[in-house]
């Protein structure tokens, strides 16, 4: 504490934006009490993005409370999440959303009659991520004749996960890309007519993988789920996986559906996803000033 408090104090900077949670915090208190330090010792302007509120235990959640106590604003990353914290917290007047955007560029967006691939998976290669239902009707539709893959790292504390996974992909025939740059994923999600992501909580406006699909017009099919919000509802096609191969498979037949998917997934992008990182800067530096 004394060592982070003497970092803080020789920054001529007065504002402080903490990005809430990390893995690397644990359930540690020190960012919390080091950043009431820094606003009631050294005079520092606080500012805290959340990006998770809603997935906090209870005692994150009276943790987080008080250290909303110091903050001059608070931004969240959904509507969702801003909406629950307001929930817990009736009083808190504070709240900004500021949506993320993904790491994965834009690429030139092929029509879907030009797309090489037929369904995809991107994400990281983890637990908890719908890859085994993916790899399910994945497999189907392989043996029906479609092109499929998925694409994505490898982590090596998931190794016990992804050794028996990626060697289940050779089984089926379904081919893997690991390791690609951020242009490659690109190149390849605008290659890709479907997207299928299968996530176990549901789509989300925080996931980086939808993001990055639909910024390169793949149509998304995913599941729906408690933070699904609105207009995802409205665009996108939510399934059960034990419908999913059926669905997947007359979709792909129908090229109007696919156009039409396309036209909903780059409205969305173009409503809902900032066009770069510079924009949600300008968006925070607004909210500081």
């Amino acid at each position: 504490m004394r060592a982070y408090l003497a970092d803080l104090r020789n920054m001529e900077d007065k504002t402080i934006n903490l990005q809430y949670p990390t893995m690397g915090y644990g359930t540690s208190l020190v960012p919390h009490v080091l950043m009431m330090c820094a606003v009631l010792l050294l005079g520092k302007r606080l500012y805290i993005t959340v990006h998770e509120y809603s997935q906090l235990g209870w005692k994150g959640k009276m943790a987080l409370n008080l250290l909303f106590l110091f903050a001059k604003d608070v931004v969240f990353t959904t509507s969702f999440e801003l909406e629950c914290a307001r929930k817990h917290n009736p009083w808190m007047r504070k709240g900004q959303v500021v949506k993320i955007r993904s790491n994965i560029p834009a690429a030139s967006c092929k029509p879907m009659g030009e797309r090489h691939w037929d369904v995809g998976y991107f994400g990281y290669i983890r637990p908890l991520k719908g890859l085994e239902e993916f790899v399910d009707v994945a497999g189907q539709l392989q043996q029906a004749g479609k092109r499929v893959y998925v694409m994505g790292q490898v982590q090596p504390e998931f190794e016990s996960f992804h050794r028996p996974l990626l060697q289940l992909l050779k089984q089926k025939g379904i081919t893997y890309f690991g390791n690609c740059t951020q242009d490659e994923v690109a190149q390849q999600l605008s290659d890709t007519k479907i997207m299928y992501l299968p996530y176990p909580d549901g789509l989300s406006e925080r996931r980086g993988s939808f993001l990055a699909a639909v910024v390169n017009g793949a149509a998304v099919i995913s599941r729906e789920g408690a933070f699904t919000s609105r207009q995802q509802r409205e665009k996108f096609s939510l399934v059960n996986p034990d419908q999913a191969c059926a669905q997947i498979s007359g979709w792909l037949d129908d090229q109007e559906w696919l156009d039409e998917q396309q036209r909903r997934s780059l409205s969305y992008a173009a409503e809902s996803v900032p066009t770069s990182w510079e924009q949600i800067v300008d968006e925070y530096m607004h909210i500081m000033r």
